[in-house]
């Protein structure tokens, strides 16, 4: 046997060291051969090195720029090593030589998603879809482009189209679910909420919606809903809420210290932190700061600017229960709209409050005490949380009417309060 066949017999039976061996040895009597290159660049890609399979299949190219296999390949291993640029722009040759391939169109869609070139992707799926009509994969990621883009009528018909095909496709779902309630067809995201339930899929969120459409007013969202929630949000999270959103609750709190802001506290704990924009209202006023969050993607993005002395991963109450030291300013911006029943809490930072620390919060509004609204956030009237600052021990200093964010491009009304212990 020839050493060319002996070498690939060791390829195909996954003898990776003498695979190798046998092609540099075949390669170093011919340098120039694109077949060999791509051979050795194809056993690197199996094997899982990527920066060599990268260098080879480069070579290929250079020796035979029509190589669309090749082209194709590189895309892939820059996709995975999250060099969208360079991933595109191998799919774009493969495409070029092969305009009839829908593998190709697709994962160049998902490159240009990643690109933020929505656009660009959605052309690329449609494509797809003039290739391989109906196909689930493209459906459904059309569904989610359109849905980035706020195209919420075009994304609900993709996902319809999924749905219609593959009644039990929980991602098509969920997404419905969603569409559905944010654009007012109640039934409909009724119906797909108790879908969801029954399939035990996001039962957790599913549940939640579901008792904020049709009436019901538990006593807090769920740990694993806000985690899901705010970890799917956590990239661009500060772009929507201040961009899109007006979102300025964290400035509006600083402003009611106006007369004290001179006063440096010396440790607050930012209940709730986020991405950590009550961070950046707040710097300079405070010698320690230490936030709090359960979405482990919004404390990282929170941890790169900075501000922060520490930061936890865990919910209010147990921080505040496994602890000991006192606190002289405590902030939960844009937070109680999770928690229905703020009774413990109140009761817990007492105990963690300094003597005359202070204590500074948003809430949406309520007729009376507080209530699960149709959006999954909670209100609370002003008299409940008299109510609890009383039984607890706290002074209302300052209650303030605020726009607290918009939705449908209406403002949803609140009150910033501030008290002290």
């Amino acid at each position: 046997m020839d050493l060319f066949a002996q070498t690939q017999k060791y390829h195909q039976t996954g003898d990776f060291e003498q695979a190798l061996a046998g092609y540099q040895a075949l390669l170093a009597d011919d340098q120039d051969n694109p077949q060999l290159s791509y051979l050795l660049a194809l056993l690197f890609f199996e094997n899982g090195k990527l920066d060599e399979a990268a260098h080879w299949f480069t070579r290929v190219v250079t020796l035979a720029p029509e190589a669309a296999p090749a082209h194709y390949n590189l895309g892939i291993i820059f996709f995975e090593q999250g060099d969208y640029p360079r991933a595109a722009q191998a799919y774009e040759e493969a495409a070029k030589l092969c305009p009839d391939d829908a593998d190709i169109f697709f994962n160049l869609g998902l490159t240009r998603k990643k690109l933020g070139q929505f656009d660009k992707a959605f052309s690329c799926y449609q494509k797809v879809l003039t290739l391989t009509p109906d196909a689930e994969d493209v459906l459904y990621n059309l569904g989610v482009l359109c849905k980035d883009l706020h195209h919420h009528a075009d994304s609900i018909c993709f996902f319809e189209k999924v749905v219609r095909n593959n009644p039990d496709h929980v991602q098509a779902l969920n997404n419905l679910g969603y569409l559905y309630h944010l654009e007012g067809e109640v039934d409909k995201a009724i119906a797909t909420y108790q879908k969801l339930i029954a399939l035990d899929h996001n039962a957790v969120m599913a549940g939640h919606m579901l008792a904020a459409l049709t009436g019901q007013t538990t006593a807090t969202a769920p740990d694993t809903y806000i985690r899901t929630v705010f970890d799917s949000f956590s990239e661009h999270y500060d772009e929507s809420l201040v961009d899109k959103l007006g979102y300025t609750v964290p400035a509006q709190l600083r402003a009611m210290l106006t007369g004290r802001d001179s006063h440096r506290f010396s440790d607050t704990l930012d209940m709730g932190c986020g991405t950590g924009l009550s961070g950046e209202a707040f710097q300079g006023l405070t010698e320690k700061l230490i936030g709090l969050d359960l979405s482990s993607k919004m404390l990282e993005v929170a941890g790169k600017k900075g501000l922060y002395d520490s930061l936890h991963e865990t919910d209010i109450c147990s921080f505040l229960r496994e602890g000991e030291t006192p606190f002289e300013l405590f902030l939960a911006a844009d937070v109680f709209v999770y928690i229905g029943d703020l009774s413990e809490i109140f009761t817990l930072v007492k105990k963690r409050a300094a003597a005359g620390s202070i204590f500074l919060f948003s809430t949406e509004l309520a007729a009376q005490g507080f209530c699960l609204k149709p959006m999954g956030r909670y209100g609370h009237a002003e008299s409940y949380i008299r109510g609890l600052a009383q039984e607890s021990g706290f002074t209302v200093l300052k209650v303030t009417a605020a726009n607290i964010r918009k939705e449908k491009d209406e403002w949803i009304a609140g009150n910033l309060y501030m008290l002290r212990a």
